[in-house]
C-alpha cells in the first residue's frame, strides 16, 4: 500500500512538472529554435539587410560574416549576439561604378528580427487541418479558426463504427417506443383499478421534450376516458336489462298467484257443476261451459309459469352477462399489459445497448442520454520541452507557440442512467 502510495505521488508530481513546464515555457521569452526566420538588417546600408533560416544546428548562415549561432536565444539576445559580431567583420559594398567598398558597421545600426516564425499545425476536428504561419501572442481559438473551425463532419467521417448521429437518432426513437409503452402502460394499470386518471409525469431519465411526453400521455388519458365510458355504458345497459327482468318477474309472480287462485276455483267449480249433472240437474252444455273455463284459466296459468321461468332466465343471463363482461376485459386489459411489459423490457435492453454504443471509447460503464448531452472539443497542444515532447490539454484561449501541434478531438460528457 505504502508503494502503490508513493507511485501515486510520484504520478501527480510528473503531472504537476509538465503542467508548470508548459505554464513556463509559454509566459517566459520565446527562444529560437530551427525553421524559424531571423532577418538582419544595417540601417547604414539598407539594402545589405538580408533573412535567414536557422539550420538544425541552430546557426544562421551570412555572407562575409559565415555561421553565427543563434539557437536558444530570445529575439532580445539575438539583437544583441548579432550586434556584437557585425562590427568586428569585414564587409564590402560594390558602388554602382563597380568599385568595392569597405563598410563600418556599428553596433547601434544592426537590427536583428525574427521575420518568420516555425509553423504551427492543427489537426483532428476541424474543417481544414494542416500547417498555418504563427503569428505572436496567437492563441489556440485563432488557430482553429484559420483552420476553419470546428468539424463535427470531419469527427464523424474520420472514427470507426457507426455514425453518432445515427446511434443518437436511433436511441432517441427507441426512448419514443418506451415512452408509448410506459405511458401505455400507466393507462392499462388504471382502468384495471377503476380509476379515472394516472401519473402523466414522463418516465425518469427521458430525453424527449415536454412537448412530445405530454402528447403521448394526453392520448392515453383521452383513451382511458371512452374505455371507462364505453364499459361503463355497456354494464348499465345490462343492469337496466336485469332491472327490467326484475321488475318483469316481480309481475309475472303476481299474476301467476291470481291465475292460481283462478285455476282452483275454476275447479272447485267444476267439481260442484260435475256432482249436480251427475244428479241431473243440471244440462252437458252448462258442464261443458265450466269445463272451457276451467281449461282456458289452467293454459294461461301455465303460460304465465313458462314467461316466468323464461324472464328469470333473460335475468341469470343478464347477471352473467355483467360478470362476463368484467371478467372479459379484464382478461384483455392484463394480456394487453403483459405484451407492454414484454415490449418495455425489450425496450429498456436495446436502450441500454444503444447507450453503450454512444460512449466514448474508454468512458465508464454509465449509459448515456441523449437529451441536453454536451458536444465539446477537447483541445490538447503537443509542445517540445527541452528534449521531450509533451501533451497537455488546454483552453481555446491559450496561447500558443511556434512548431506547437494542436490537436482537436470531439468528446460527449458522461450523464445519468438513462433508463432505470
Amino acid at each position: 500500500m505504502a508503494f502503490a502510495k508513493r507511485n501515486v505521488l510520484a504520478a501527480l508530481g510528473v503531472l504537476a512538472a509538465i503542467d508548470t513546464a508548459f505554464a513556463a515555457d509559454t509566459a517566459t521569452a520565446y527562444k529560437l529554435s530551427p525553421g524559424d526566420v531571423v532577418e538582419i538588417g544595417i540601417s547604414s546600408v539598407p539594402e545589405r539587410t538580408q533573412r535567414a533560416v536557422i539550420q538544425l544546428d541552430g546557426t544562421i548562415a551570412l555572407p562575409e560574416v559565415g555561421m553565427i549561432p543563434v539557437g536558444g536565444l530570445t529575439p532580445a539576445e539575438l539583437q544583441a549576439h548579432v550586434a556584437a559580431i557585425l562590427p568586428t567583420k569585414i564587409l564590402h559594398q560594390r558602388m554602382p561604378d563597380g568599385r568595392e567598398q569597405m563598410i563600418v558597421v556599428k553596433p547601434g545600426d544592426v537590427t536583428a528580427t525574427v521575420a518568420e516564425y516555425r509553423p504551427v499545425y492543427v489537426t483532428g476536428d476541424v474543417l481544414t487541418p494542416g500547417q498555418q504561419a504563427y503569428r505572436p501572442l496567437m492563441t489556440v481559438r485563432q488557430a482553429v479558426a484559420v483552420a476553419g473551425g470546428l468539424s463535427l463532419l470531419r469527427s464523424r467521417s474520420n472514427q470507426a463504427g457507426p455514425d453518432p448521429v445515427d446511434l443518437q437518432r436511433d436511441y432517441q426513437s427507441l426512448w419514443g417506443e418506451y415512452t408509448r409503452d410506459y405511458f401505455h402502460g400507466a393507462r392499462i394499470r388504471a382502468e384495471l383499478q377503476g380509476q379515472a386518471s394516472f401519473d402523466t409525469r414522463p418516465p425518469q431519465g427521458s430525453p424527449l421534450s415536454a412537448a412530445f411526453n405530454s402528447a403521448i400521455a394526453k392520448a392515453e388519458a383521452e383513451a382511458l376516458k371512452i374505455s371507462l365510458d364505453n364499459f361503463q355504458q355497456e354494464q348499465d345497459y345490462v343492469e337496466q336489462g336485469a332491472k327490467d327482468a326484475a321488475t318483469q318477474i316481480e309481475v309475472l309472480t303476481k299474476r301467476e298467484q291470481v291465475e292460481k287462485d283462478g285455476v282452483k276455483a275454476d275447479e272447485d267449480d267444476l267439481a260442484r257443476v260435475t256432482k249436480l249433472f251427475q244428479a241431473g240437474n243440471l244440462t252437458n252444455a252448462r258442464l261443458s261451459d265450466v269445463r272451457r273455463s276451467a281449461l282456458l284459466s289452467s293454459n294461461g296459468a301455465l303460460q304465465t309459469s313458462v314467461e316466468l321461468m323464461r324472464t328469470r332466465r333473460l335475468q341469470e343471463d343478464y347477471l352473467r352477462q355483467r360478470a362476463r363482461n368484467e371478467n372479459t376485459r379484464k382478461i384483455g386489459l392484463l394480456t394487453e399489459l403483459r405484451d407492454t411489459d414484454v415490449r418495455l423490457a425489450d425496450t429498456t435492453a436495446r436502450l441500454q445497448a444503444a447507450s453503450q454504443k454512444l460512449q466514448p471509447a474508454g468512458a465508464s460503464a454509465l449509459p448515456l442520454p441523449v437529451s441536453g448531452e454536451a458536444i465539446q472539443a477537447q483541445i490538447t497542444i503537443i509542445r517540445r520541452i527541452g528534449e521531450d515532447w509533451r501533451r497537455q490539454s488546454v483552453e481555446e484561449d491559450s496561447e500558443v507557440l511556434p512548431g506547437d501541434t494542436i490537436e482537436v478531438r470531439f468528446s460527449s460528457d458522461l450523464g445519468r442512467v438513462a433508463s432505470q
